[in-house]
């Protein structure tokens, strides 16, 4: 039986037949008034009818305008490591939806520490309180109760639209006109190739004249075992039959990643933040039969205390590649913290 979100995003994409077509007639007005309630709400800000919290720290805020799939967490965790190499103390404050992304956090970064709150403002306040100095917000483009000095909008290059429908019509939190809010916009990949990456850069660089536009690939890194020990490259993957965890709002361009590392893949897809359980993870080895169970990080740090000790699951290791607009992400960077500390 197919799961309603998936169902929703083959509507989003315009597949769903007759059913899909309809629904997107008769999702119509609430697009219109999701859009209306979203507008209203940024003119209170934009207005100061409604205000943003100062915190005593320069605050990062990494976001995007889709549901999920823009690579948020690595590019978050990437960031706040430049900024440690650079001398600064940083936190990675987030709201979370469950432990797991504060899990994922503190194995990509072991010596920065991580945040929670449901208002933002008082994660960034524990940061500086623990003595960090700068704070790098994780999914916090929407989150305006909380000011921050740079504001980093990151939008998936394979689920770009040039007149993107919002919710619950389309994917978008927002409609393009966000896009002028902020400072630096980065295009992220996964499975999309660079050439279309160009592409979309060059249409987002005429919507939003001024702004620089960063691309950015997650690539495969390698392979490594879900409890630890010597990894392998992707290469392992060619010709073999492989079981695709993904707990992920937008998951096919992990599955789409390991097809073209040469893998025959079956799909598990689950909902976004799915809690996985005991039952879950014998369905999982069942399904596998004997073939590699491989997942992301982020549905690793749930799945390792299930799995038993003697499956053959591996975890997908990414890393974050600059592929063009270094320099210009320096110097916001940089321009953001003198100017919060001039």
């Amino acid at each position: 039986m197919q799961r309603p979100d998936d169902f929703a995003r083959r509507v989003w994409a315009g597949e769903g037949g007759a059913l899909g077509a309809a629904l997107r007639v008769a999702l119509a007005p609430a697009e219109a008034a999701f859009r209306g309630i979203v507008a209203a709400r940024n003119g209170a800000y934009d207005r100061g009818w409604m205000r943003s919290e100062q915190v005593g720290l320069p605050v990062i805020s990494v976001g995007n305008v889709a549901v999920g799939g823009a690579g948020k967490t690595p590019f978050a965790a990437w960031l706040a490591r430049r900024l440690a190499d650079w001398g600064r103390k940083p936190a990675i404050a987030l709201r979370g939806y469950g432990e797991d992304e504060i899990v994922l956090h503190r194995e990509l970064n072991p010596d920065i520490p991580v945040f929670r709150g449901k208002r933002r403002a008082d994660a960034a306040r524990e940061a500086l309180a623990a003595g960090r100095d700068t704070v790098v917000l994780d999914d916090a483009f929407q989150h305006r109760a909380l000011a921050r000095d740079l504001d980093l909008v990151l939008i998936p290059v394979e689920g770009w639209e040039p007149r993107p429908h919002v919710l619950p019509r389309g994917p978008w939190r927002e409609g393009l006109d966000a896009l002028a809010r902020a400072h630096v916009i980065v295009l992220t990949r996964k499975s999309a190739d660079a050439a279309r990456a160009e592409t979309v850069a060059a249409e987002v660089a005429r919507l939003q004249p001024g702004t620089p536009v960063i691309r950015v690939a997650l690539l495969p890194s390698g392979l490594v075992p879900l409890r630890g020990g010597a990894g392998t490259t992707v290469d392992a993957l060619a010709g073999r039959r492989v079981l695709a965890v993904a707990a992920l709002a937008t998951p096919e361009p992990f599955f789409a990643t390991l097809r073209q590392a040469g893998a025959e893949v079956d799909a598990a897809a689950y909902p976004d933040h799915h809690p996985f359980s005991a039952d879950d993870a014998r369905a999982l080895v069942a399904r596998a039969a004997g073939r590699m169970l491989v997942m992301t990080h982020k549905d690793a740090v749930k799945l390792r205390a299930l799995l038993p000790a003697d499956a053959d699951a591996w975890v997908l290791e990414q890393r974050v590649v600059i592929e063009s607009g270094a320099d210009a992400l320096d110097v916001a960077l940089r321009r953001a913290l003198t100017e919060h500390e001039g």
